[in-house]
C-alpha cells in the first residue's frame, strides 16, 4: 500500500519548515541527535509503502520529524513522549494546523516510546513507533547505545543486546522485522569482529611470549 494520498504544497512546505524548527531545535540541544530524526522519517515513509494499511502522509511525516521533540529539553527526556506531545501541540497551533490533524499527530508523538506507558493504535503511531526503534538496531544503533555509557566494553555489549532483542519484538509490522533482520545481521558481522578483538585484549600475556616466540 502507498500512501492513501499525496502531500499537497501547503502540507510540503509546512514539513519543510518543520523540519527546520526540527533542526533548530536539535542543534541546541546536548541530549540528542538530528540525524536520527531524519532517519526515523525514512524508515517512516519506507515502512508506509510496504504495509496493508491506509495511511495518511502528512501525519506519518510530521510525526516522524517531531517525535522526539521532548528530548531537547533534558530535564524532561524520561517522559520525552508525554512532554513531547505537549509541544507537538502548541507548535503545531502556531502553524494553524486543524484541531483534528494536531491532536493525531500529537497522539503520535506521545505513543512513539515505551516510556509513555500508552502504546501506539492507529497505524501512523505504528509506525513511527517502529521507525524509531528501527534506528536502535544495526551499527548505528550500537553505536549510539555506547554514547553516554559507563563501564567495561562486555557489560555494555550484553545489556545493548538484550535491549535490542526486546526493541525487536515489540515491532509492530512484518516489514518492520524484516528490516531489523537485515539489520541484525549486519550488527552481528560486526559483533563477530569486535567479540574477537575483545577477547585478544583480555588475553594472558604468556599467550604473547608464545606468539612472539619468546619461550
Amino acid at each position: 500500500m502507498v500512501f492513501s494520498r499525496q502531500l499537497s504544497s501547503q502540507e510540503i512546505e509546512t514539513l519543510l519548515t518543520m523540519q527546520e524548527f526540527v533542526r533548530a531545535a536539535h542543534a541546541e540541544s546536548d541530549s540528542h541527535d538530528y540525524s536520527h530524526v531524519l532517519t526515523v522519517c525514512r524508515y517512516a515513509i519506507q515502512i508506509a509503502k510496504n504495509i496493508e494499511e491506509a495511511v495518511d502522509p502528512f501525519v506519518t511525516i510530521a510525526g516522524a520529524l517531531l517525535h522526539d521533540i521532548g528530548k531537547t529539553n533534558r530535564v524532561f527526556a524520561h517522559i520525552h513522549g508525554l512532554f513531547g506531545g505537549t509541544l507537538a501541540e502548541e507548535y503545531l497551533d502556531g502553524l494553524k494546523i486543524d484541531e483534528s490533524t494536531r491532536d493525531t499527530i500529537a497522539r503520535v508523538v506521545i505513543r512513539h516510546t515505551p516510556t509513555s506507558k500508552i502504546p501506539p493504535e492507529t497505524p501512523e503511531e505504528k509506525i513511527v513507533y517502529d521507525a524509531d526503534t528501527l534506528d536502535r538496531l544495526g551499527l548505528m544503533g550500537l553505536l549510539r547505545g555506547f554514547i553516554g555509557k559507563t563501564g567495561s566494553m562486555e557489560h555494555i555489549m550484553t545489556k545493548y543486546m538484550d535491549k535490542r532483542k526486546e526493541d525487536y519484538e515489540k515491532l509492530n509490522f512484518d516489514y518492520s522485522r524484516d528490516l531489523g533482520d537485515d539489520l541484525h545481521r549486519e550488527l552481528m558481522d560486526f559483533m563477530f569482529v569486535l567479540e574477537d578483538r575483545l577477547s585478544s585484549r583480555m588475553a594472558s600475556i604468556e599467550h604473547i611470549f608464545e606468539k612472539e616466540e619468546l619461550v
